[in-house]
């Protein structure tokens, strides 16, 4: 066989592998779930979710209705959202839970939480830790008392990061009164193993919601942001060396106001820096979603605002992230806990490292959330996890709560537009259900008419982008008048289904 020969096999061969690979992973792309789930009268809640290992792990906690017992909890799905292991650790009398797991390298899962045996399970004195092997085994646990003297000193966790040096940073807070809160800032480290190499705690600073932790510009320490003050100032952000001694503080610039937490962090590949936090200007009463750029100065470089027509959240422990910088996703949920009855929706959206809006996705449901967690797959898409109401109104039991969102799904819904030459305004998606989007060059009104001309309702449309609902319009034809000092400036046409 001459080598012309083997070399057409050779390529017909790698012609056919490569086929198969691109196949498969457009099979595997193409997956999109809800799932909604848990057991009758337990209150069940999703932490986070970690795509690893070709599996889906989402890590939370359970706690039992016969009892003030609270376990933790890890479910392992496949791609297509299948739960193929689900595995809870009951301690007897003792109410304990982790709050996020980072990979090893060995293929399992490096857990940390709080531990506590009495009966108010949301705060403790322990730290927990263990490792968990990829088939939800318990490989080993440790438990960490916290160095505080007081005696009604009790801790919980908020964010993680992990150091070039493998070495996990927590923050948290601790409070030293017995009911109530002041939110005092600590910081504890370990290795891959579980062993705690430090502990700090500052009883003048304070952390009064959910941040986000990132390493400083050039490694040598890290950052913490969030709604934080240094006594007696409120700031935005508290650098530290790994030690976990203060360097600096400072507000970030922003075109309307501090961060209203939840807020998540990151680096981009160029040196910049994105943040994504939910917005609210008093001053106006507008909310929404507020995207962030900054320079490794920290000197604001751009700010976009995407306007809701209620109060919205990002998820409580990472509501930004991304694996592409192409492609930044964010989601958000309205301001309402899952106890409380009525409907509300999710939104998905996906910016570009220059914080532009590529795309957008409303999901629409008859039920309550609450979010605390989104992660980018490996896949392009995007997972959140919460948990919603078991019965909502009846009782306080919840269920976990997992959705996963295709890429093209939300970007190529910002093809859906109406667009008109020199307009001033864009609208999608056209049909539209109960969600309609609308980017604006200009401060304006927005009329909803009916077929005959008449007005239904006027909404305050802001620079950018906004978010209102047409829930209760029924189907139809309806015109959209966009209203400038008084003038008319622009009509367009929208279907409702």
């Amino acid at each position: 066989m001459d080598n012309c020969h083997i070399t057409r096999i050779y390529m017909k061969q790698l012609f056919f592998t490569l086929l198969a690979l691109q196949l498969g992973f457009a099979t595997y792309a193409q997956y999109a779930f809800e799932k909604t789930f848990g057991e009758s009268e337990v209150s069940e809640f999703i932490l986070q979710t970690i795509d690893f290992n070709s599996h889906y792990y989402a890590i939370g906690n359970k706690t039992f209705s016969t009892s003030d017992e609270r376990a933790m909890v890890f479910y392992k799905l496949d791609y297509s959202g299948d739960i193929v292991n689900a595995v809870d650790f009951p301690k007897p009398d003792t109410a304990y839970h982790v709050n996020f797991c980072i990979p090893k390298t060995n293929g399992n899962l490096l857990c940390f939480g709080s531990l506590k045996r009495t009966d108010n399970p949301l705060r403790g004195r322990h730290t927990y830790v263990c490792e968990i092997s990829s088939d939800l085994e318990l490989v080993w646990e440790k438990t960490d008392t916290i160095v505080e003297t007081h005696p009604d000193a009790s801790h919980w966790l908020k964010s993680i990061l992990l150091t070039h040096e493998d070495e996990v940073i927590i923050q948290g807070v601790v409070d030293t009164v017995q009911y109530g809160h002041n939110d005092f800032i600590f910081f504890a480290k370990y290795d891959l193993e579980g062993n705690r190499l430090n502990y700090k705690s500052y009883i003048n600073y304070e952390d009064s919601d959910l941040g986000s932790m990132i390493l400083n510009s050039d490694s040598s320490g890290f950052y913490l942001f969030g709604e934080l003050t240094v006594k007696p100032t409120v700031r935005s952000w508290i650098e530290f060396d790994f030690a976990f001694n203060y360097l600096d503080s400072g507000v970030l610039e922003a075109n309307y106001n501090s961060f209203w937490a939840p807020v998540t962090v990151s680096w981009l590949s160029n040196g910049n820096f994105i943040t994504a936090n939910r917005f609210f200007d008093t001053s106006n009463d507008t909310k929404g979603l507020e995207m962030r750029l900054y320079n490794p100065d920290m000197q604001l470089l751009k700010s976009t605002v995407v306007y809701h027509d209620k109060t919205i959240r990002i998820p409580e422990m990472r509501g930004m992230d991304f694996i592409d910088e192409s492609s930044i996703w964010v989601a958000t949920f309205e301001d309402t806990p899952p106890d409380f009855t009525g409907a509300e929706n999710i939104r998905f959206f996906v910016f570009d490292k220059d914080i532009n809006l590529k795309g957008s996705m409303t999901h629409e449901s008859q039920i309550r959330y609450w979010l605390w967690d989104l992660v980018a797959t490996n896949d392009t898409a995007s997972i959140v996890s919460g948990f919603v109401g078991e019965n909502p109104g009846v009782t306080s039991y919840y269920d976990n709560y997992i959705m996963k969102v295709r890429l093209n799904d939300v970007v190529t819904s910002v093809n859906k537009q109406q667009r008109k030459a020199g307009s001033s305004v864009e609208i999608w998606p056209v049909p539209v259900i109960e969600t309609l989007h609308v980017k604006s060059n200009i401060d304006s009104d927005l009329l909803i008419l009916n077929s005959k001309g008449q007005k239904i309702s006027t909404h305050s449309i802001q620079t950018g982008y906004n978010l209102i609902s047409l829930t209760g319009l029924s189907p139809g034809i309806y015109l959209i008048a966009i209203r400038e000092k008084e003038n008319i400036i622009e009509t367009l046409k929208i279907i409702k289904q």
